[in-house]
């Protein structure tokens, strides 16, 4: 589990370990370094590449059977992506779903945050976040990595995602509070749910798969969004096309 130096000799391991070539142009440059654990393949030190851009990654993680098997284009994406927002400062990670294969979005906020331990459903609309689906996830920091714990725990923590020498290396901190968004509406494509896509409403909402370059954007609009609540700005207007009515969700209302 000890993180090893990525060097040129090591890349073409490293495409097998994170499960193909695209998979691995998904991390431009070079350098970095990798640790393996179970089926887990952690990198640090590389950008994530999406179609809508890139982002300063802190921590990729590639998870064996996180993603249903056949073709697809979430063959080639990450698990769990975590980084921090230049323009914001605030702490963002991209997960996937397991065993399902859909992705989700957080963003964690400091305790001078004036939603710091609000629930996402008590937010009055009127702040004006927007999101797909709406927020779903509001919740403390889950407890942080200790000498007990290993990257397969780190692959689906919820929590602070700076820098680490070591994924286990204990680094005492003050809670953030994220708040965060799922794909698996009624209106997205679920990997683990593609044969069921005759499923109420589907074909009416045109249901599509969320990608990785779909989610990074919105985790970057919500961080947006929450920064200007912080400095009691109006939010910005979002980025990207128009989101799919919440209202389409039975299970959301509207």
């Amino acid at each position: 589990m000890k993180p090893q130096a990525l060097t040129a000799d090591s890349e073409v391991a490293l495409a097998t370990a994170v499960g193909s070539d695209r998979a691995l142009a998904k991390m431009p440059g070079a350098g970095g370094e990798v640790a393996r654990q179970e089926g887990v393949t952690r990198v640090t030190g590389r950008d994530y590449a999406t179609s809508g851009g890139t982002v300063p990654a802190s921590e990729i993680y590639f998870v064996r059977g996180a993603k249903p098997d056949g073709d697809g284009v979430w063959l080639g994406e990450a698990d769990k992506v975590a980084w921090i927002d230049p323009a914001t400062g605030y702490e963002c990670i991209m997960m996937r779903d397991n065993p399902e294969g859909f992705l989700s979005g957080y963003v964690g906020v400091p305790g001078s945050h004036p939603l710091f331990g609000w629930d996402h459903d008590a937010i009055p609309p009127d702040l004006g976040i927007e999101v797909h689906g709406g927020l779903t996830y509001s919740r403390v920091c889950q407890e942080g990595p200790s000498p007990q714990r290993t990257i397969l725990y780190e692959a689906r923590r919820i929590c602070h995602v700076l820098p680490l020498k070591h994924a286990t290396d204990h680094r005492p901190h003050p809670d953030q509070w994220w708040f965060g968004f799922s794909c698996d509406h009624v209106y997205d494509v679920v990997p683990g749910r593609r044969r069921e896509r005759q499923r109420f409403m589907g074909a009416e909402t045109s249901a599509e798969y969320r990608d990785d370059g779909y989610v990074v954007r919105e985790v970057l609009n919500l961080a947006r969004q929450l920064r200007a609540i912080a400095d009691g700005r109006s939010v910005p207007a979002r980025e990207g096309p128009p989101l799919p009515a919440v209202g389409l969700d039975p299970q959301r209302g509207g």
